[in-house]
């Protein structure tokens, strides 16, 4: 029977995926890139009593923070907010919603900061925290090596790659970051983007346009 599973919730106007992760062994749940409020995630998290521990940010861009300080209020401020210190400060700006024409509070700054690749343990899986730039300066992979799993933000799609036209983006940092972090995991890593269908690491190698 399987203990662990991942709920994909498309959400926002940019059609951003949302991902919650459940393990069923010990009760225990986390959400990766909270696009918008969503008052379904919450109702799921609750129906399964499942105590959410982790909101997991891949980059601080609004689409994917627009959610964070909503949902750790649904939960008493329990759940801690991981981001890496590089994109601290595009947190603090509004997460680059300016460049698009309006205003936006992150709230406060998350609860755990990240100054390296560091490790995380997220239920009972272990989380390396892969630093992924290119995207912005902090954008970071989670990758779940005994689940051949990794969450990749907008670092890398099916058969496509993340903007490098935005104010804290580096295109030769993020093909770097894709040939260095993602093409060396294991083949059959499933990849979990921050838009559109998951991929793999092997389809990607060979079929991805932008990385030939």
């Amino acid at each position: 029977m399987m203990t662990f599973k991942i709920e994909t919730f498309i959400l926002g106007p940019i059609e951003n995926n949302t991902y919650l992760l459940l393990d069923s062994d010990c009760g225990k749940a986390a959400i990766v890139d909270p696009s918008i409020p969503s008052r379904e995630v919450v109702e799921l998290i609750r129906e399964k009593r499942f105590l959410l521990t982790h909101i997991l940010i891949t980059h601080a861009h609004f689409d994917h923070i627009g959610g964070a300080k909503w949902f750790k209020n649904q939960f008493n401020g329990e759940p801690r907010i991981v981001l890496h210190q590089a994109d601290l400060d595009l947190w603090l700006e509004g997460g680059g919603a300016r460049d698009f024409g309006f205003d936006f509070d992150a709230g406060d700054q998350p609860d755990m900061v990240l100054d390296d690749e560091e490790q995380l343990k997220i239920g009972n899986s272990e989380v390396n925290v892969l630093f992924t730039p290119g995207h912005t300066s902090g954008h970071v992979t989670y990758h779940l090596p005994g689940k051949a799993l990794a969450f990749c933000g907008d670092l890398i799609f099916f058969h496509g790659v993340g903007r490098t036209d935005l104010k804290t983006s580096d295109q030769n940092d993020l093909v770097l970051s894709i040939r260095k972090k993602i093409f060396s995991l294991p083949d059959e890593t499933v990849l979990y983007p921050g838009h559109g269908p998951s991929t793999t690491v092997g389809e990607e190698k060979l079929n991805n346009p932008f990385m030939s």
